[in-house]
């Protein structure tokens, strides 16, 4: 058996999605690991991948509202297109809703990004180790500032303290030793507007996406073999879809049913 179960298993490095991901579905994290995997296409992260593009042009490129609207109304035609290639039966309907309110979204989230200057960086990869880890926690930084890091979520119900969101920007914090913000773009069909809220509790934090990860790394030295670490684990994963936030793509749930469905 290695000392490295994670280089056995061909991963390289954990991320906040992996982390969050075991954490709240394991059985799904290991079928990924097995190779089975999907790409999927709703509405809500379209929305919010347009919605950054926007920003990100009218911040580092200094462009105009009517400019970064643009670019944002490209990357939701880019998304379409690339559904519809990939032969998924997208939600067009929801995705020409949200698109509908993207021009007073980028309207009023723009001047208030411009009000915190010039991010450092932005879209920055960036790592974080642990002595007793083999393998380091990596992430993409939305925007870093000199004092703080700021990551951008979309979202049409009334944000509050999210712990999925919480061990992700916990990560960039302990990778950048700055100050961890998560901004909302709170939108409805009458409202559009930017929420902030600084990471609660940062120390505790800490210790739960360590704890998360040691978890992680001894259910894969279960064995060398994927399918037997599955066998092992006895994790019976709930394949309905009935969770939105959490939905198994068509080779996820084909793998999980080989996986564990026995």
């Amino acid at each position: 058996m290695s000392n490295n179960p994670f280089d056995v298993h061909g991963v390289k490095y954990l991320s906040p999605n992996s982390i969050n991901k075991f954490k709240q579905n394991p059985a799904k994290w290991l079928t990924n690991i097995a190779g089975y995997t999907d790409r999927l296409y709703i509405p809500a992260f379209t929305n919010g991948n347009a919605i950054e593009a926007g920003l990100t042009h009218a911040i580092m490129n200094g462009a105009s509202i009517a400019e970064s609207t643009d670019v944002a109304m490209e990357e939701y035609q880019r998304i379409r297109t690339e559904a519809k290639d990939a032969g998924f039966n997208y939600d067009l309907d929801g995705c020409n809703k949200k698109q509908l309110r993207a021009p007073d979204i980028l309207a009023t989230v723009i001047p208030k990004y411009r009000a915190f200057g010039v991010p450092v960086a932005m879209q920055k990869w960036v790592e974080w180790e642990w002595e007793d880890l083999p393998i380091p926690v990596r992430g993409i930084i939305d925007l870093e500032y000199e004092d703080c890091v700021r990551d951008l979520k979309t979202t049409s119900v009334k944000p509050k303290n999210n712990d999925n969101y919480n061990r992700q920007l916990t990560i960039y914090a302990l990778a950048t030793d700055k100050v961890p913000y998560i901004d909302y773009v709170y939108s409805t069909t009458k409202i559009a507007e930017l929420q902030t809220f600084e990471i609660p509790d940062i120390n505790e934090h800490i210790k739960d996406v360590k704890r998360i990860a040691m978890k992680m790394m001894r259910l894969l030295s279960l064995s060398d073999d994927i399918e037997e670490v599955c066998y092992l684990s006895c994790l019976d994963p709930n394949l309905s879809n009935d969770n939105w936030y959490d939905q198994w793509g068509h080779n996820e749930v084909r793998g999980a049913k080989k996986l564990f469905i026995k």
